[in-house]
């Protein structure tokens, strides 16, 4: 899963793509690191913590990210039987792996916006210094990311 961003200029053309998040490992680890949650919970509350996504990840692929998150053993998750309405629903709560992990992330994510920071600073400085400037970008265009999710025996 990805963060929101389209393919940028091909050949003089536009071409956008679906959303796409990257960030929704560390997504998740952030909502849960307060309290535990249900899934459907996750999903929604999801552009809280990125609001440029423009749709949030298919349910089916999210859900198969907990249970790929729950066996990496970064979250658990328990039947809430107490609801009134409906049947039980699975409870995820963030672990102690799930912490680190979560540290692990801050980490990268930081690292990874001081780049972007430093690249942004030197295309300012390109821009003023040549003798022909051309337009500025669009803002809603951005460079193609790779999903950089830790192994999952990554130990930070």
């Amino acid at each position: 899963m990805h963060d929101v961003d389209s393919d940028g200029p091909r050949s003089g053309q536009h071409r956008h793509r679906r959303a796409r998040w990257r960030f929704t490992t560390p997504a998740v680890l952030l909502l849960l690191r307060n309290e535990p949650a249900h899934g459907y919970d996750l999903l929604t509350r999801l552009p809280e913590i990125f609001p440029r996504a423009v749709d949030p990840p298919d349910p089916g692929t999210f859900y198969r990210l907990l249970r790929s998150m729950e066996d990496d053993g970064a979250i658990a998750s328990s039947w809430d039987t107490t609801t009134q309405a409906g049947p039980a629903r699975r409870v995820y709560a963030l672990t102690d792996a799930g912490r680190e992990q979560l540290d692990w992330w801050g980490l990268q994510i930081e690292r990874d916006a001081d780049a972007l920071h430093r690249f942004l600073a030197a295309l300012a400085d390109s821009r003023s210094s040549s003798p022909t400037s051309s337009p500025s970008p669009s803002p809603a265009r951005t460079a193609p990311t790779q999903d950089t999710r830790p192994p999952a025996d990554h130990h930070p």
